[in-house]
């Protein structure tokens, strides 16, 4: 499978997440609470499938950094979500808002990637960044 595929699942799959996230925020859960299970939850499933694919754990020591900055990413991205869609009268607002992330990675991505930046590109950034503003209006 290319990853035009696998990046369309993603996408389904972070709006099903939205939704019962925004779902549970909604009817009164505890942020903390919700937080705590559905990281061990996903732990769990993680972790069968690693043992399912048969790769084990091999973490080079050189790439705990990373690992360690990732899942303070994951955390926040879960908490200040949870956070916004308590408040929000759409939890599409703030998705819309976390979807900025895209022009996040996209700059980032030149200096630390030496990804290509063309026109088109820009353009799109800025076609994102108006559809986040009509969304929120």
């Amino acid at each position: 499978m290319t990853w035009v595929p696998l990046s369309l699942l993603a996408g389904l799959s972070l709006a099903v997440h939205s939704l019962a996230m925004a779902k549970l925020t909604k009817n009164g859960f505890d942020l903390g609470r919700i937080n705590l299970n559905v990281f061990f939850l996903v732990f769990i499933f993680v972790g069968l499938q690693q043992i399912l694919s048969g790769n084990g754990y091999k973490l080079p020591s050189s790439q705990l950094i990373y690992v360690f900055i990732a899942a303070v990413g994951a955390f926040a991205i879960i908490h200040f979500s949870l956070m916004a869609i308590a408040i929000a009268p759409n939890p599409g607002y703030v998705s819309g808002l976390t979807s900025l992330s895209v022009v996040v990675v996209a700059i980032a991505s030149i200096f630390l990637f030496d990804a290509h930046f063309s026109v088109s590109k820009f353009l799109g950034i800025a076609l994102c960044l108006l559809g986040i503003y009509l969304i929120g209006r």
